[in-house]
């Protein structure tokens, strides 16, 4: 039982943060992406504090799992979140999303150089699986111009590697304070602290303004805390490596609400190759 939870905590993370890209490319019409990124991760801290009367024990803060929980809030929701609201601007949502399906990826290549994990027959299948996927990505016809510069591709893969990292992370500090609201309080505060310096230091003008994409911002937040906290509740109850690649399924979810509600980019055959490739691989990585 506890399994299934955790599997229908991921794909619902899974779906959250695919609706939450869509939202995401509409807050972006009228505002930067840098200040849109901590209006977003200051919401989800603000809704965590905010219940804390009820939800935090305090003696938490002194665990060791505090401070990881706010190392892994610098990477994912704060480097993390601020990459990807780039690169939905840059390359937008739905391939965003695809190369953001690297995340199981990188976090068994991280567990191979750094734990020394065994790379197996599968594995390496569906690392050459990503690989495929991600030249896919970048291909385009003869003649037919890129509607972004190549080197925004490192965007949506930078912060898909913020949330490999994050993941395992998470997976610890939560054995040690079985807690999904207080991981996500702490990972927010830290994560709104860095930008909120950030924003300060480079925009401090734009503190003062407000456009419509700040409140659209302030609900992408909301949202994305909702996924983060479906994810935390999926890796205290079920393994890294069915959680990991369930909760890398946005790019279907992605394709599909870019299909039946945004309609908002041009879906074409190359994506749905991309998400397929990309995810399936990213399956195969973490299944073997």
């Amino acid at each position: 039982m506890s399994t299934q939870l955790a599997i229908v905590a991921a794909l619902a993370a899974a779906v959250v943060w695919a609706l939450n890209m869509h939202i995401q490319r509409k807050a972006l019409d009228t505002t930067d992406p840098l200040l849109g990124a901590f209006l977003s991760v200051s919401a989800v801290a603000g809704v965590c504090w905010l219940a804390s009367p009820w939800l935090l024990d305090w003696s938490w803060w002194m665990t060791p799992a505090a401070a990881l929980f706010a190392v892994t809030g610098l990477l994912f929701p704060g480097l993390g979140q601020t990459l990807q609201v780039y690169s939905v601007a840059r390359v937008g949502a739905t391939l965003t999303a695809s190369l953001g399906a690297l995340t199981p990826a990188f976090a068994v290549l991280i567990g191979i150089s750094i734990l020394g994990e065994r790379m197996t027959l599968p594995a390496a299948l569906g690392l050459a699986l990503t690989i495929f996927g991600l030249i896919c990505a970048t291909w385009t016809r003869r003649g037919k111009p890129r509607a972004f510069p190549l080197w925004a591709i490192a965007l949506p893969l930078a912060a898909a590697l913020a949330r490999g990292i994050a993941q395992p992370g998470l997976k610890v500090g939560l054995e040690d304070v079985p807690s999904p609201y207080f991981a996500l309080l702490a990972a927010s505060s830290a994560a709104t602290l860095l930008l909120g310096s950030i924003v300060c230091l480079s925009r401090p003008a734009a503190l003062g303004t407000w456009h419509g994409g700040n409140a659209w911002f302030l609900l992408t937040g909301v949202i994305n805390g909702v996924g983060i906290l479906a994810l935390n509740f999926a890796l205290k109850h079920g393994p890294l490596v069915i959680v990991s690649p369930l909760a890398a399924t946005v790019p279907l979810w992605s394709l599909l609400f870019g299909l039946t509600i945004f309609r908002r980019e041009a879906l074409g055959l190359q994506h749905v190759v991309v998400a397929f490739l990309i995810v399936s691989g990213c399956i195969m990585l973490v299944a073997n």
